[in-house]
């Protein structure tokens, strides 16, 4: 189980990836603002991806989960604190309280993981945890890794990084 923010759900999506969850980390959860951002945003402008995370919505593993009033005051705090959009206010807020991973990409909401002391993934790594669970081959990864990076901003070296420890580990 992991908490998953919009940047992730959209890139997979749009890359035809979006059951890698599924397949890594079965029970995928999102903040009401996270469904906002990708599904119901999507849907308005027929973005390329919204159907398949209906879909993964629908097939119930990708959950969309109501935030306590704990919670709720965490993503207030994180906004104000943390100039961060609501959307990664609200996957940090749930990965605190409830003591899960959260994947994102943004550096600034990395950041402020780390500062909060919770636990983070980007895409790549989510690419990388898929090979080492033998979801994708080394020629898989290395394909999805280089559409990443058309999709969102990767630093070289993380894809360097990533592209190494694969290749090490299919030695």
């Amino acid at each position: 189980m992991i908490i998953a923010d919009a940047s992730v759900v959209i890139a997979l999506a749009k890359m035809r990836r979006l059951n890698l969850l599924n397949s890594v980390y079965r029970d995928v959860w999102i903040g009401p603002q996270v469904k906002a951002e990708t599904i119901d945003a999507g849907k308005r402008i027929s973005a390329p991806g919204v159907e398949r995370i209906e879909k993964a919505k629908d097939d119930g593993w990708l959950k969309v989960t109501k935030l306590s009033s704990k919670e709720r005051r965490i993503a207030r705090s994180v906004v104000l604190k943390g100039g961060l959009d609501a959307g990664e206010a609200e996957s940090l807020a749930l990965a605190s309280s409830r003591k899960l991973m959260v994947i994102l990409d943004d550096r600034a909401a990395r950041l402020f993981a780390e500062v909060m002391g919770i636990r983070f993934i980007g895409t790549a790594g989510v690419l990388f945890h898929a090979f080492v669970k033998k979801h994708l081959t080394l020629d898989e990864l290395e394909h999805a890794i280089e559409a990443l990076s058309q999709t969102i901003w990767l630093a070289p070296d993380v894809v360097a990084e990533v592209l190494k420890k694969a290749r090490e580990a299919e030695r």
